[in-house]
């Protein structure tokens, strides 16, 4: 009786020890995962989609630019990510107080706002946006 409770722990042990090995390969396998607003910053410039010359500029944490019209007027913002909402305070002709929901999907490079009706509004990062612009020319 002792030697098959032994052999059965002895099974358990060996089948814990390869689920946590193969736990252990795809965490170091999945890449380093980078938050929300770092991830805004580090890709820098975003253009709206289905607006060229609509870009809002992620210069550092809770900072930032945008223009509408390609960079010929830029207008300093400020930000925040608050669960999954984005709000912003933009200096333009007088202060405005945006509040949108958000969606990043890094794996693809899209950042998606989403207005109180629902509307969605996609960005991608300037330079992807630029290439695309050129391949349809």
């Amino acid at each position: 009786m002792k030697k098959k409770i032994s052999i059965a722990v002895f099974i358990i042990g060996i089948i814990t020890l390869i689920a946590g090995v193969v736990f252990l390969i795809l965490n170091l396998n999945s890449g380093p995962k980078i938050q929300d607003g770092e991830y805004l910053v580090s890709v820098g410039e975003w253009e709206e989609v289905d607006a060229p010359g609509v870009i809002w500029r992620f210069s550092e944490i809770g900072q930032g630019t945008l223009t509408t019209n390609n960079h010929l007027n830029d207008y300093d913002f400020i930000w925040a990510l608050e669960g999954d909402k984005i709000k912003i305070e933009t200096d333009w002709l007088y202060t405005l107080n945006n509040e949108y929901g958000y969606r990043i999907n890094q794996s693809e490079n899209i950042l998606t706002l989403i207005q109180e009706d629902s509307t969605e509004i996609n960005f991608r990062p300037r330079s992807s946006v630029d290439t695309e612009v050129g391949e349809d020319n």
